[in-house]
């Protein structure tokens, strides 16, 4: 009873250096090994093209909310006490609703100032549901008629990619959530 006998291909004669001369030829798993080079790269590239499209939706969906929101405060619907603050970070939110946990980490400031060419100084002051420490106070006045006001909303959300070109490109908090700023200058109907 003999078993069926197999020649190994690197077996035989010429012993370890005839193996030697035969692998650059051998081309099995080349395309393993080249996946594995350029799999990753493309892959992420992928994953960074998907995060640009949502996170561009994200700063589109709230600089539109908030220029809907101005339109409460330039009417003088804010003069009535509504809406407040917390009431105009509700629409802003309601608005956007592609941004998670919008409520809890959504900023709103209006302040007055002398002129459309002089905004506010500094960063929008910015939330982090995430890190209970960073909880700015804002300042909220709605003005009176006729007063240049300029309103700055900010909204910490989370990054898919932090490693990657979008993510890297974007102000984060110190708990890696991108900071979206919407601002708008208007003027006070007269009232």
């Amino acid at each position: 009873m003999g078993g069926v006998r197999t020649k190994c291909r690197y077996c035989g004669r010429g012993g370890l250096s005839a193996r030697v001369r035969r692998f650059p030829a051998d081309a099995r798993g080349a395309a393993a090994l080249e996946f594995a080079i350029v799999g990753p790269v493309f892959i992420g590239l992928i994953m960074a093209l998907f995060e640009l499209g949502l996170m561009m939706f994200k700063i589109s969906m709230i600089d539109l909310a908030v220029s809907e929101a101005t339109k409460f405060i330039y009417t003088g619907a804010v003069q009535s006490g509504t809406p407040t603050q917390t009431e105009i970070g509700e629409f802003i939110c309601g608005k956007a609703v592609v941004v998670n946990d919008c409520e809890n980490n959504i900023t709103v400031e209006l302040t007055a100032v002398s002129s459309f060419n002089e905004p506010p100084e500094g960063d929008a002051p910015c939330v982090d549901s995430a890190n209970p420490d960073l909880n700015p106070s804002v300042s909220y006045t709605t003005g009176g008629g006729s007063q240049i006001m300029y309103m700055r909303v900010c909204v910490t959300t989370g990054v898919m990619t932090p490693g990657l070109g979008l993510g890297l490109a974007l102000k984060s908090t110190d708990t890696n959530r991108a900071q979206i700023v919407s601002s708008v200058a208007f003027m006070n109907e007269p009232f």
